[in-house]
This record gives C-alpha cells, structure tokens and sequence, in this order.
C-alpha cells in the first residue's frame, strides 16, 4: 500500500470511529445539572514526533491548584484537521489516569460541537473519559460569526447556517475573544457561563491556561534541545 493510501485508510479508520462514538454519547446537549467542586484543563505541548500531556486539576470557584498528572509519549496520529481527537486523546488519557482528584468538569483546548461532525476533541475527550467537557478554541474550523462588544462577557454566535453551534466569546477586555461550544454533556450556554466563571481577567480560561504552562515547562525540562 502507498503513503497515500495508508494515510487514507487510517482517515477512513478514525472517521467510522468517531461517527459511532457520536450516535452513541450525547455533545453539546445537557441533560443534569452539573456541580463544580474541582474543575480539570487538558492541553499538549509538542516537540518534534514527541508530546508532553498535561491534565490540570484546579478549584472551583476559587481557581486554586490541586494537582496535576502528566504524560510524555510519541506522538501517534498526524495533524488532520476535524481529527485532533485522535492525536492528542491518547495523550490527555495517560495523563488523567495518573490523577489523584478528577475533575467535575474538564475543560479542553480543543472544539467540542462547533465541529464539521459536531464531534470534536471536547466531545471524543468527554465520552472516553467519562466526564463532562467543555470546548474553548481560538480559532473556529468552521461557520460565520461577527465580532463581539468590547466588554467582558460579550458575545456573539457562531454560526452554520441557521445553527447556532459555538459562541465567540470576550473573555477578556484587551485579548482577542476565544470561540467556545459545548462537550460532553454540556450545552452552549452552560459552556459560555463556566468559561467566564473560569477567566478572571484573562483570556485562556485558568484551567486551560494552567495546563499549558505546565505543558510547556516539562516540554523544555525533558526536551531543552527542541525549545
């Protein structure tokens, strides 16, 4: 088999997993209330075929550092756009596993429904995982919105057409907004509502913000040639 047609049949491969991982767990709909005592953000940093995976768990309402449990792996999926679940998902699973606290609700820096299968990393993290998700992204795959007001909590959908699936959100009042969409048992609103509760004057909501950081400083510990 060629290059080309190895990488086609893994694309074939991972969108029949993510369709039946779709029609089996609910995305961007929520169906109980949520109550928020420790709160989770999941991110990558990556160098070369090599990637640091960090889960952070965090406080809530207080935003106060619990823990966190990190991975280091070969990286084992390429960058396809619509499939990043399958190339950072290992990475966040590792790493969650090794976590003395779990997380109430994991936020991830990924999309959730505001995805072309309504499926995103949030959504695939969420159902794996087994915990609500949260999508903040900050960039869009996909739809049309106009830009919001200037103040913080501003907001504007993102739209597919006639569907409303993320929400362009100002976080911050000097900062670009960030788009956001609910995740695994998570709606939109609920989404917008959290990741402003989890953004106290900056952009990248805490949790996110605090496995990035955490992500990046192991990266350049392990790895001070790929800095």
């Amino acid at each position: 088999m060629t290059a080309n047609g190895s990488r086609t049949g893994l694309i074939q491969a991972a969108l029949t997993i993510q369709d039946r991982l779709r029609n089996r767990y609910p995305c961007g709909g929520m169906d109980r209330k949520i109550r928020v005592q420790v709160i989770g953000g999941a991110d990558v940093a990556y160098a070369g075929d090599t990637g640091i995976g960090v889960v952070a768990v965090l406080s809530f309402p207080g935003l106060e550092p619990i823990g966190h449990a990190i991975t280091v792996r070969k990286v084992q999926f390429p960058y396809i756009p619509g499939l990043f679940a399958f190339r950072e998902l290992p990475f966040y699973m590792a790493a969650y596993e090794k976590l003395g606290v779990f997380p109430d609700l994991l936020m991830v820096n990924g999309h959730g429904y505001a995805h072309p299968c309504r499926f995103g990393l949030a959504c695939q993290a969420g159902a794996v995982l087994e915990v609500p998700t949260i999508g903040i992204a900050a960039r869009p795959l996909l739809g049309k919105a106009t830009m919001p007001g200037n103040g913080i909590g501003a907001c504007s959908p993102l739209m597919e057409g006639r569907e409303p699936i993320g929400m362009l959100v100002r976080t911050s009042a000097r900062g670009k907004p960030v788009f956001v969409s609910g995740g695994y048992l998570t709606d939109l609103r609920y989404a917008v509502e959290m990741t402003l509760a989890s953004s106290p004057g900056v952009r990248i909501p805490v949790p996110i913000r605090a496995a990035d950081r955490l992500a990046r400083t192991y990266r350049n510990s392990f790895l001070p040639s790929e800095k």
